[in-house]
């Protein structure tokens, strides 16, 4: 680790396992964050095909699953991000990796939830959410909510809580509608009956946001529907390390490889898993090769 970025390293550490969030600012420059925006659009034009259907009433476009597989200049805002890296390895106490991305022209608005119960890795907890800002996040276009320090309410008796909707603890499928909403509502009651409150992380272009596996959080309500706010989200976990879903994270002592399954590429001297497509909204996948490259 450089010597002057340690002591922010150490820093933003402690925020992060003592409160569960921490933000660092000007993560990423300014004159990098406009360059990214710019060829987004570039690169979106170039690939019309794929994505011109997706553009809603306002021209934006829906969340995108893994579009760094496609577009390089998401991953520099991995590899370049010295501190955030810095951070994550110190965490894992491994060199960290991509797992997955998200990319968000707009606000998200998501109810406030931990994301455990969908990245529930071998050994558990080995995850951490980056949120690299591409412009500024606020009341009006929609930041972040978290609950800090809701990362420190113990977990629940997962086998229990599945058990009063399935059968067996082997019937519990990969995605299961009814324990996110169970598990997530009990999770925001007990925030609420220790006093824990939602609160907005309002951040600039650059900034970055890193939180804990276990932090309750969200997206803010969007006053003016109509603006943009980009984003990246990526999902973060030591190389190596296996990701499984509802049916495992409910069933903790379910037998499964404790080595991914995935292969890894190189990119900044880190590395990133390989997943067969890019999709919008969870739709019309699409190989990474057949976009055309700026």
């Amino acid at each position: 680790m450089q010597s002057e970025i340690k002591p922010k390293v150490e820093k933003h550490l402690k925020e992060l396992v003592e409160d569960g969030v921490t933000v660092i600012k000007n993560g990423v420059s300014a004159e990098q964050v406009l360059a990214v925006r710019e060829q987004f659009k570039a690169f979106a034009d170039l690939n019309g095909d794929f994505f011109h259907k997706h553009l809603d009433a306002d021209g934006h476009y829906p969340r995108i699953i893994n579009l760094h597989l496609a577009f390089q200049p998401l991953l520099d805002l991995f590899t370049q991000n010295a501190v955030a890296l810095g951070v994550q390895d110190a965490f894992f106490g491994r060199e960290s990796s991509i797992y997955t991305t998200l990319y968000y022209e707009r606000g998200s608005a998501q109810p406030v939830h931990r994301d455990t119960p969908y990245f529930a890795t071998r050994p558990e907890y080995n995850y951490l959410g980056v949120w690299v800002a591409l412009e500024d996040a606020n009341a009006r276009n929609g930041c972040l909510n978290v609950i800090r320090k809701g990362h420190l309410v113990a977990e629940f008796d997962r086998e229990q809580m599945a058990l009063q909707h399935y059968d067996s603890l082997d019937a519990v499928p990969a995605a299961s509608n009814i324990l996110w909403d169970a598990y997530q509502q009990r999770v925001t009651d007990c925030c609420s009956e220790l006093g824990l409150k939602v609160e907005r992380v309002e951040v600039e272009a650059g900034d970055t946001v890193i939180w804990h596996p276990q932090l309750p959080h969200g997206g803010s309500e969007i006053e003016d529907i109509t603006r943009s706010r980009h984003s990246l989200v990526i999902h973060v976990t030591p190389v190596g390390v296996p990701v499984y879903h509802q049916d495992v994270f409910f069933n903790p002592t379910k037998a499964v490889p404790i080595k991914a399954a995935w292969d890894y590429k190189d990119h900044g001297g880190r590395k990133y898993a390989v997943h067969p497509q890019v999709e919008f909204a969870h739709r019309d996948p699409t190989a990474p090769s057949a976009f055309r490259q700026l």
